[in-house]
């Protein structure tokens, strides 16, 4: 792991504005009141936390949404994974590529991804889970 990605994941998970070269870690929005902060790789948001982030209620559960925004390549994957490895204390959760595919590793389960598509995983008593993916609006 690089340690710019340790450093843009950490902020992220800490709900910290910071930017190092192509990252950054901001809001999503200027309009948004709650703080609900993205990690942006080249202005393309890669990770941020669904609306019930877990600093939001009392559950304590993780709802992380990611793309890869398209752009399947080894900064991307090198990211994502950083702040996986960093959220889930493990690394149960990764991505990786092979022949030109992306796959999500998921606790030695391997399901093949688009890079276009927004994920959303799920952490609930130390279980992490995948939903449906949703289309990316191009």
């Amino acid at each position: 792991m690089r340690k710019v990605s340790k450093e843009i994941a950490k902020a992220f998970i800490n709900n910290k504005n910071k930017s190092i070269g192509n990252s950054r870690v901001c809001p999503v929005s200027d309009w948004v009141s709650n703080g609900e902060m993205g990690i942006y790789l080249h202005d393309n948001k890669i990770a941020w936390w669904e609306k019930n982030h877990p600093d939001f209620n009392l559950s304590n559960n993780i709802h992380l949404c990611f793309s890869m925004c398209g752009w399947d390549t080894i900064t991307t994957r090198e990211r994502l994974n950083t702040l996986f490895y960093e959220l889930f204390k493990s690394d149960a959760v990764y991505l990786k590529q092979s022949k030109g595919d992306q796959y999500l590793y998921i606790n030695s389960t391997c399901m093949k991804i688009d890079p276009s598509e927004v994920y959303t995983l799920r952490e609930v008593n130390n279980d992490v889970f995948l939903d449906e993916p949703v289309a990316l609006a191009i």
